[in-house]
C-alpha cells in the first residue's frame, strides 16, 4: 500500500469505521493518492457520511459499505478484493459489552476477512490505552511491544476502552501471526 506517491493505479483499500475522525483523514489521503477506497460505515445513506461523498475523488472512487464489527460477513465483502486495509473502526463508550465485545471480535474478524481476501497488509489503529495502564510500571519506563496494560486493573477501574483496546490488539496480533497478515499498528494518542 504505498501512500508516498509511486503508482496506486487500480488499488483499493478498505477502511473500517470511514466516518470517524482518524478514519476520515485517512480516507482523504487514500482518495488524494489515488486509491479506490471501500469504507465501512453503519449506514451509508446517513447524512453524517456527507463529509466523506464530498472529498476530492469521491464519487468516481470512494464506495461506501454497510458493515458491522459483529458481522463477519459484512466485513468480508467490504475488505473483497482489496489490496489493503486500515482497521480503524472501534467503539467508544464505558459500556463493558458494548466496548469490549466487538472491539475484540471486531479484530479478528478484519484479520480473518483481510486473511481470506488476500490482503497482505492491516493497518490497525489502536490506542496508547492499550499499553500505559499498568500502575505498577514507572512513569519514565520506556514502553515498547512487550509492554500492555493490565487487564486485572483495568478491570478493577472498570476502564472498558483500555481493556478493550489491548484485548484487541492482542487478538489482531495472533491472528496476523497464524494467518501470515501484515499487520501494523498505530496507537493514537490526543
Amino acid at each position: 500500500m504505498p501512500v508516498d506517491g509511486s503508482s496506486v493505479s487500480g488499488q483499493t483499500v478498505c477502511v473500517t469505521g470511514a466516518g470517524g475522525y482518524i478514519a476520515s483523514w485517512i480516507v482523504k489521503l487514500l482518495l488524494e493518492k489515488g486509491y479506490t477506497v471501500k469504507g465501512t460505515v453503519r449506514n451509508p445513506d446517513d447524512m453524517k457520511n456527507n463529509h466523506l461523498r464530498e472529498l476530492e475523488g469521491a464519487k468516481e472512487r470512494l464506495i461506501l459499505c454497510k458493515a458491522d464489527l459483529l458481522d463477519y460477513e459484512s466485513l468480508k465483502e467490504a475488505i473483497g478484493g482489496c489490496d489493503g486495509v486500515f482497521h480503524t473502526a472501534s467503539p467508544v463508550t464505558d459500556d463493558p459489552e458494548q466496548m469490549v465485545e466487538p472491539a475484540v471480535n471486531g479484530a479478528k474478524y478484519v484479520m480473518n476477512a483481510a486473511a481470506e481476501a488476500g490482503v497482505r497488509r492491516v493497518v490497525f489503529t489502536s490506542s496508547i490505552g492499550a499499553v500505559t495502564m499498568d500502575p505498577n510500571r514507572s512513569p519514565d519506563a520506556i514502553v515498547d511491544e512487550s509492554c500492555w496494560s493490565d487487564l486485572e486493573f483495568c478491570k478493577k477501574t472498570k476502564n472498558w476502552y483500555c481493556y478493550g483496546k489491548a484485548v484487541a490488539e492482542q487478538v489482531a496480533a495472533e491472528e496476523a501471526k497464524e494467518k501470515g497478515v501484515d499487520l501494523v499498528v498505530v496507537q493514537t494518542v490526543r
